[in-house]
């Protein structure tokens, strides 16, 4: 059963990047100077050659399996695919000098992953700020950290602290998984409101928690925000005591109240990210070559990042324009109705799902659901007709198709305590995609929601694909274990 419980929250309710506060902060960010974009290196191995690979070559995975043993690419397009045979005959008839690549014996090549949500221009921004989830300050770990606690936040912040040049410049976190410090949410949430201002950090302090729509906020960052409002004339306190009281008895500032966080921001600090975000633009997407995506759909909708993305033209990667039917909720199941029968025709049969709250916080899942009343049904909406694709939820989670594919597979929450057995770890595991499910939904049913062409492998295609270490299909369900050789991404232009 998959019924919403009364009186728990909808995941609409729950904060995004779509949320107003990200809005105004781009707002914030186009009043000032935008530097302009530079010339873009492509850092991915193109086949603009012509060049023959042979070995194990996956087309595609759904509705069936098609494989092929050679390919032959020239001006980044796929010439011939089939046997060796047919490719030799091809050359020998053509007259081409092709380069030739043999797969090693385990290795393989499929399509190229396709990340079908990022609002790559928040994600540059946040880069630059630091993730306090359990992934890392850069969030690149694929595994939970043993070691996520409210000692690591203390310790984390300390060192930030630290570590950042000038005294007067805030320290700005995100993604706090404060369901994953303790069994009672709102408890955590006002241990890590406390635990903030009980640190010896006398820098301004604001960190996003990554669920709720919230900032907890430090006694100098206080001060600073208090000023902004009465600066204003914006305030609505009459003191600044009766303001610190609002604050401590909430333990922090939600929704709409996030805007007054904007506001205080420096004009300065705020530049050199401005400064620096082509740069991070450039990291997003090298590190999205390295897991293995040639296309990558942009949810960007805010003016400003419009502006940002226009200067903004990757020669190694295709950033693809979601359709009209574009669904925006992170998890997309707002087209369906309690009884999950209805499909709205907008929607197109397509939702994307962020597998990773499953495996990374399925157990805050469990305690805000009661039970597991709502988990993301991926087997059922298959059955029903959809066009199910995966997201990795960067920058929020770490950017990795292959562990999204595996999430799907397995469904197995990486954090529980140690009472769950393993089985008992396994969500709803009938709702388990199968290998060649998963797979084809971060290739071409992620392309397909997008409209764009990639996916597959095709004769007349863009040759966008990958070069994998082992067999996926042959191997285990750990599918972020395997390396990516090589990502080969053609970008149409």
């Amino acid at each position: 059963m998959y019924r919403r419980m009364k009186g728990t929250p909808h995941l609409s309710s729950y904060f995004s990047l779509n949320h107003i506060f990200f809005d105004g902060f781009l707002d914030k960010l186009s009043s000032l100077p935008l530097a302009q974009s530079r010339s873009i290196d492509s850092h991915t191995p193109t086949e603009s050659e012509c060049c023959v690979f042979y070995g194990k070559i996956y087309c595609q995975f759904e509705p069936c399996v098609e494989v092929a043993e050679a390919m032959l690419v020239k001006n980044g397009l796929v010439k011939v695919l089939g046997s060796a045979q047919q490719v030799d005959d091809y050359i020998n008839l053509s007259g081409l000098k092709p380069r030739f690549q043999y797969l090693d014996e385990r290795h393989v090549i499929c399509p190229g992953f396709v990340e079908p949500n990022m609002h790559l221009v928040i994600s540059a921004i946040l880069q630059q700020w630091s993730n306090l989830g359990p992934f890392g300050f850069d969030c690149t770990w694929h595994k939970l950290m043993p070691n996520y606690s409210f000692c690591y936040i203390a310790r984390a912040l300390l060192y930030l602290d630290k570590a950042l040049s000038q005294p007067k410049d805030w320290l700005l976190g995100y993604g706090l998984c404060s369901g994953l410090l303790g069994h009672n949410i709102n408890d955590n949430r006002k241990e890590v409101y406390d635990l903030i201002n009980q640190l010896n950090v006398k820098r301004p302090v604001a960190v996003l928690d990554a669920n709720k729509a919230m900032a907890y906020i430090n006694e100098p960052a206080q001060e600073l925000i208090y000023e902004y409002l009465t600066c204003s004339g914006t305030s609505p306190f009459t003191s600044k005591k009766i303001f610190k009281e609002f604050v401590d008895n909430q333990k922090g500032l939600y929704n709409e109240q996030l805007l007054w966080l904007v506001g205080a921001l420096p004009d300065l600090q705020l530049q050199t990210q401005l400064d620096n975000i082509y740069e991070y633009l450039d990291k997003i997407v090298n590190l999205a070559l390295r897991q293995g995506v040639t296309h990558i759909g942009i949810k960007d909708t805010h003016p400003f990042a419009r502006r940002i993305l226009a200067e903004y033209q990757p020669a190694n990667i295709n950033l693809v324009e979601p359709r009209d039917n574009w669904i925006y909720a992170l998890n997309s199941l707002d087209c369906i109705n309690s009884d999950l029968n209805a499909i709205n025709d907008h929607t197109d049969r397509s939702v994307v799902i962020n597998i990773g709250d499953v495996g990374y916080c399925g157990y805050e899942w469990v305690q805000s659901y009661h039970g597991q009343s709502l988990l993301l049904p991926c087997q059922q909406l298959v059955a029903q007709g959809y066009n199910v694709c995966l997201q990795s939820g960067f920058p929020m989670q770490p950017l990795g198709p292959m562990r999204a594919a595996e999430q799907a597979c397995t469904r197995i929450m990486e954090y529980a305590p140690g009472c769950y057995t393993r089985h008992e770890r396994s969500l709803l595991p009938e709702q388990c995609l199968t290998k060649e499910q998963s797979l084809n939904a971060i290739t071409s049913a992620s392309a397909t929601h997008l409209g764009c062409e990639g996916g597959k492998l095709q004769v007349g295609g863009q040759a966008n694909f990958v070069h994998l270490s082992d067999d996926p299909l042959a191997t285990s369900h750990c599918f972020r274990d395997l390396a990516i050789i090589n990502c080969y991404s053609n970008v149409t232009s």
